[in-house]
């Protein structure tokens, strides 16, 4: 497993971390991010967004649970389990078991530990781990089990 850390000092320097991560998906990639409230993650996602061709704006997904977004190679599923914390198993079904690993997506998944269990044992997967420093400053641990 690759692991490598980043100290960001703007929101727009987490976007530029994001966009050399998107630089090297192909497809199929399932990423999961995790942090505290307002650390970075819809940010982080903006920047995959953006570096995979995503036109218009890239919003938390909390009240809808799931935004698909259309980039100009790959679409990106921006799924947001906060909500999904005391639902119990049956009802976490999100629907996208047919879409994990499909070589035209992109999922980014914040709040996993809320996430139906098919998704946590999912692999290989990108874990990116944001950590709130101040106002300004975020430090981000990229774990990749892609070999």
């Amino acid at each position: 497993m690759k692991q490598e850390i980043f100290k960001t000092e703007s929101k727009q320097d987490t976007q530029e971390v994001a966009s050399k991560l998107a630089a090297s998906l192909h497809g199929g990639e399932v990423i999961i991010a995790t942090g505290d409230l307002g650390a970075g993650k819809t940010a982080f996602c903006q920047g995959l967004g953006r570096a995979l061709g995503v036109k218009g704006i890239i919003n938390s997904p909390t009240f809808n649970l799931i935004k698909v977004y259309q980039g100009s190679t790959l679409n990106l599923y921006h799924v947001d389990c906060y909500r999904l914390e005391n639902v119990d198993e049956e009802r976490k079904n999100l629907g996208l078991e047919e879409v994990l690993g499909d070589h035209n997506i992109i999922t980014y998944v914040e709040w996993p530990d809320y996430a139906p269990e098919y998704l946590k044992e999912y692999h290989p997967i990108i874990h990116i781990d944001i950590q709130y420093i101040d106002e300004e400053r975020r430090e981000i641990t990229i774990q990749d089990e892609r070999q």
